[in-house]
């Protein structure tokens, strides 16, 4: 047998798939900020029962992973939050891949990505990872935590922050519906495209930009605002 010559110190193989969940909601209601959220309020996001959250919430203090008061609610504990941000790296980095390589639609995504979370080892999220370029960002610009569990310090551009003559790489979306998507595949603004501003409409705020295959669009002030870039340093 093997000796074991390193033991992971994650908490991750003691959490059930519906723990980590938690934990990855709970995050996501206030970024890691120690703000209490209430048991009403986490039972609507989980779309649960009251009782069944404050149950689960008392397994996740047992296991010192939120910090719990039956008046105020709950917030994620200094372990928590670690967990928490290992849970979101890789649920963000499965929706990439499931998005951007096997072209599903983003519902599947979401349940797909939220399923896988739990059942991949660090080494696996980590081939993930590169296979992928090592992203800084998920599809609706928000950050993807690094290997460390660090949030990278970067800027999120909408293409409606940029000025006439900017270069840049659209890299996600704020809003994922199928119907927004399949406009955006219409106009050639998937992951990757590269675009130029063009002119920006003063009566209206709309933006008229020339994709890389030299087709021009012009994009309402909404749409725009919805689309992420990074821009291109030259």
């Amino acid at each position: 047998m093997k000796k074991i010559e390193e033991i992971s110190t994650s908490t991750t193989h003691i959490l059930s798939p519906a723990e980590q969940e938690y934990l990855r909601q709970i995050y996501l209601f206030d970024h890691g900020k120690h703000h209490n959220i209430t048991t009403k309020i986490l039972a609507a996001v989980l779309n649960n029962r009251a009782s069944s959250v404050t149950a689960m919430i008392k397994k996740l203090s047992i296991k010192q992973m939120v910090v719990y008061d039956k008046h105020f609610g709950c917030r994620l504990s200094e372990n928590g939050l670690k967990e928490a941000l290992q849970i979101i790296r890789r649920n963000r980095l499965w929706e990439l891949f499931l998005y951007e390589k096997l072209a599903l639609d983003w519902e599947q995504v979401n349940e797909m990505a939220s399923k896988l979370q739990s059942l991949t080892s660090t080494q696996l999220i980590e081939k993930l990872a590169v296979f992928l370029g090592n992203p800084t960002y998920d599809l609706q610009g928000e950050v993807i935590p690094d290997l460390s569990g660090e949030l990278p310090a970067t800027s999120c551009l909408e293409i409606y922050d940029l000025k006439v003559g900017q270069k840049a790489t659209v890299f996600g979306y704020r809003e994922t519906s199928n119907s927004f998507l399949e406009y955006i595949g219409k106009l050639n603004l998937q992951i990757g495209a590269q675009i130029t501003i063009l002119c920006i409409v003063t009566y209206n705020s709309s933006i008229e930009i020339i994709i890389e295959n030299n087709q021009t669009y012009i994009l309402s002030k909404e749409i725009a605002q919805k689309i992420f870039v990074h821009v291109d340093p030259n």
